[in-house]
């Protein structure tokens, strides 16, 4: 993980650099955000959880998604993501989340022609071994930074109220969102919708079950955290279902070494992931 600098922090969560050697490494892809992705070696191909395929392309924008989806890598790969925030998805893209998720969309439909050809200009170059695959985080930076769309402020006013909300407890309360915010529940439904794919109810059960995945993938993390957060659950078959419908994996294999605990690292999920460290200290 590779920390946004501060002109971007808003719109990018982290950046990541993922290598293997390996042939083939097939993974679950937890309910991400979306994510702007430099393909230098390798391919990856997805199974959204609809059924939809689809293979990686040089630059690769996975659109928001709101389950996990089946990955598989064919390697050796190497590849430098930005994982966007929603807003920053809503000023690259300008694309509603909940019209648009779960897919990879083409760069075209998103990048201008000169954006393009920077970022394979820097994946040819990272692929030749004149840069290292670190320094590709500031043309993505740069691209984002470009971003074209500007969303209206009232409603960028309710999505970061909305992420005030999710980062305020691990289990905050719809009325507390209702309460925060000056515009209608009709109005607060549909910012939602275009901004986290469903309503604010919704919203919090994918956040509460990739916290709560987070925290079985981190070991590091405190008991009181953990029971915390198994709390939030009515019972144990509701965790199991959820974590797998959001991340792919079932409790015990958040457990196991691999890839995927890597991808449950708080950082990479930015406001999912927000309060963890203020509950842990």
């Amino acid at each position: 993980m590779i920390a946004p600098p501060a002109e971007v922090a808003g719109l990018i969560n982290t950046f990541y650099v993922i290598e293997t050697a390996e042939e083939r490494v097939a993974e679950p892809v937890p309910a991400y955000s979306a994510q702007l992705v430099i393909m230098v070696r390798g391919q990856t191909r997805f199974t959204f959880a609809h059924g939809q395929t689809a293979a990686s392309s040089t630059i690769t924008i996975n659109a928001p998604q709101m389950r996990a989806a089946q990955c598989v890598i064919e390697g050796p790969a190497l590849q430098i993501g930005a994982s966007l925030t929603h807003i920053g998805w809503q000023r690259l893209a300008g694309l509603p989340a909940d019209a648009v998720h779960d897919q990879l969309i083409p760069a075209e439909a998103v990048l201008t022609p000169d954006q393009i050809t920077m970022l394979e200009n820097a994946a040819a170059a990272c692929r030749a071994g004149r840069i290292a695959p670190e320094e590709l985080c500031a043309p993505l930076a740069a691209v984002v930074a470009a971003a074209p769309f500007t969303p209206r402020a009232e409603h960028n006013a309710v999505a970061e109220a909305i992420l005030h909300w999710l980062a305020s407890s691990l289990d905050p309360k719809v009325a507390d969102l209702h309460a925060s915010v000056g515009v209608s529940p009709r109005q607060l439904q549909r910012i939602c919708r275009r901004y986290f794919g469903v309503a604010p109810a919704q919203v919090l059960k994918r956040f509460r079950a990739l916290r709560a995945a987070m925290v079985l993938a981190q070991p590091g993390l405190s008991q009181e955290v953990h029971d915390r957060l198994m709390e939030t659950f009515f019972d144990q078959a509701h965790l199991i279902r959820d974590i797998r419908r959001y991340t792919g994996r079932t409790p015990s294999q958040l457990r196991q070494e691999s890839l995927g605990r890597s991808l449950l690292d708080p950082a990479a999920h930015g406001d999912a992931g927000a309060p963890l460290k203020s509950a842990a200290e």
